[in-house]
């Protein structure tokens, strides 16, 4: 989407193959007022599909604060769990309690030199290569390999 500002990411559609094989499908969506982002792994006993949202950055919009309940903070509504299907049947799954707070906490004691930093800089790079190469993607409309 281009804007005045220039270009702007506005959703995506990624697919991951795993070096194991496994495939994974990620997306999300904030064109024409729609606020969607979904997540689809594929694997060769099943699927999961979940439809979350960004729990915590909700709350803290609100006014929430991880302090002001730190046992109820950071998890997903029930009706927006995922859903695991294998060959038995499907079952929702509970989402995993966020904790981007713990992530700051990590980053302070690091730069206190105390602690280890939250995320060693080699997986900062892999991450940038990724976006780097969906970039590509886009520009090429073609598939990336990322060795690694």
């Amino acid at each position: 989407m281009d804007l005045d500002a220039g270009r702007t990411d506005s959703g995506f559609f990624v697919t991951i193959t795993h070096r194991n094989g496994v495939r994974s499908h990620v997306s999300a969506t904030k064109s024409n007022r729609v606020v969607a982002r979904e997540m689809r792994l594929l694997g060769s006993d099943g699927s999961y599909v979940s439809q979350q949202t960004d729990v915590q950055a909700d709350a803290a919009m609100a006014g929430g604060r991880p302090a002001d309940d730190p046992a109820a903070w950071g998890y997903e509504d029930e009706a927006r769990w995922g859903t695991l299907t294998t060959a038995p049947g499907q079952a929702r799954v509970p989402s995993e309690q966020g904790a981007y707070h713990a992530y700051y906490e990590q980053f302070a004691l690091a730069v206190a030199g105390k602690g280890p930093q939250p995320v060693p800089g080699s997986e900062a790079v892999h991450t940038l290569e990724v976006l780097a190469a969906a970039r590509l993607s886009d520009a090429e409309s073609r598939a990336v390999d990322i060795a690694g």
